[in-house]
């Protein structure tokens, strides 16, 4: 399932078509469960942002890309997500996380990940708030969520229903433990 949303303008049909071929290649490498969610956004520079969510059953993997025009932010950001799924894929094999992945994604099934945006009064300080259902998994996991999404943080519940936030460092991870 492929889901287009435009920001700021107008988006044509022939625009939808060519986003939904350049995703049908990409669908390959991913299970039939598999969505995307595609958002196009004009900056207030002119600039066209693509962004690219693939949500399967608790995870997310993001591409995203800026450029002038609509065609050529739509293929950054395809590339940046074939480039994100092979390496998830080389951190699979070549780390044998796959299991435990396997073991998250079928029980996290029945609790898709839900999200939804607010906004509400804008305060000085906050500009969006985001809820979000945390997920369990463990450190490995949540680290190759953090690395698909391309954030400096996660936050997650581990095995012991602690929640913790992960984080980069300049020369690995960090990690948050909260009670």
């Amino acid at each position: 399932m492929i889901n287009i949303s435009a920001r700021g303008f107008e988006l044509k049909q022939g625009a939808k078509d060519g986003i939904a071929k350049e995703l049908r290649r990409v669908e390959k490498m991913l299970p039939q469960t598999a969505a995307f969610n595609v958002t196009l956004t004009r900056q207030h520079s002119g600039d066209y942002q693509c962004d690219i969510t693939v949500v399967d059953a608790g995870s997310f993997i993001r591409g995203e890309a800026l450029a002038d025009k609509i065609q050529p932010s739509i293929d950054m950001a395809v590339d940046d997500l074939k480039r994100k799924l092979r390496k998830l894929k080389t951190s699979l094999v070549d780390k044998k996380r796959k299991s435990g992945l396997d073991t998250l994604a079928s029980a996290m099934e029945e609790l898709a990940a839900e999200s939804d945006w607010e906004d509400s009064e804008p305060s000085e300080s906050i500009q969006r708030t985001k809820r979000v259902e945390l997920m369990m998994m463990t450190d490995d996991e949540a680290i190759v969520q953090m690395e698909m999404l391309g954030h400096s943080f996660f936050v997650y519940l581990d095995e012991d229903g602690d929640t913790k936030v992960l984080y980069r460092r300049k020369n690995g991870y960090g990690v948050l433990i909260c009670r």
